[in-house]
């Protein structure tokens, strides 16, 4: 199975094909940093590139009675074997109250399975018989919509955008800026008795 190179720790996960001459918007706006209208463009575009993505493979996973969310579990369950909810949960990029939720589903369905540990409710999850044969067969058609999209864009331009979305991540992460600046509780204080010393005076 072919997968894009990602730095430690990074998931290439789905891919899918895009249509030709639907590169979402890419001729319609370019700020530049400084742009008034960049910090707003930024993050739309993002979720635009993602919601394309999600709307050319939706309907592989509906054929097979499944979610995005759900996929992404069953895929990253069978590339990394039993997991721990809390490190299922990070992998999938989802958090935990609606993990809980998805594998709960998933379990009534017969595709996951719980081992249970000690002082835990779920434990460790793992694939059953019949979710190792769904991925199996989901597999073969989310990897023809990556290489399919990697061809249409170009291996070379498709590395360097991994970089930059990898690079603009951790730049993100660990950007250090002041905290937001909040009324002082003292000078709050202080006007609300020169206040109360003017309403006595009175």
């Amino acid at each position: 199975m072919k997968r894009m190179r990602m730095q430690k720790g990074d998931k290439a996960g789905l891919v899918p094909a895009a249509e030709p001459g639907h590169m979402s918007g890419s001729h319609e706006v370019h700020p530049a940093p400084g742009d008034d209208r960049f910090d707003d463009v930024l993050p739309n575009l993002l979720l635009d590139v993602r919601e394309a993505f999600l709307t050319s493979f939706r309907p592989v996973l509906r054929q097979f009675g499944t979610t995005d969310q759900q996929f992404r579990v069953l895929s990253i369950l069978h590339l990394s074997g039993d997991l721990e909810i809390s490190k299922l949960a990070r992998r999938c990029r989802i958090i935990g109250p609606s993990m809980t939720g998805i594998l709960n589903r998933m379990a009534a369905i017969g595709w996951v399975t719980r081992k249970p540990l000690k002082g835990q409710r779920w434990g460790a999850i793992s694939l059953t018989a019949a979710g190792r044969n769904l991925i199996q067969q989901l597999q073969p058609q989310i990897d023809s919509r990556n290489a399919a999209f990697s061809t249409a864009m170009g291996t070379a331009q498709l590395a360097v955008l991994v970089e930059l979305l990898v690079r603009a991540r951790d730049t993100a992460r660990n950007l250090r800026l002041p905290g937001p600046k909040l009324p002082s509780r003292a000078g709050s204080t202080a006007s609300r008795r020169r206040k109360a010393g003017r309403k006595l005076r009175a």
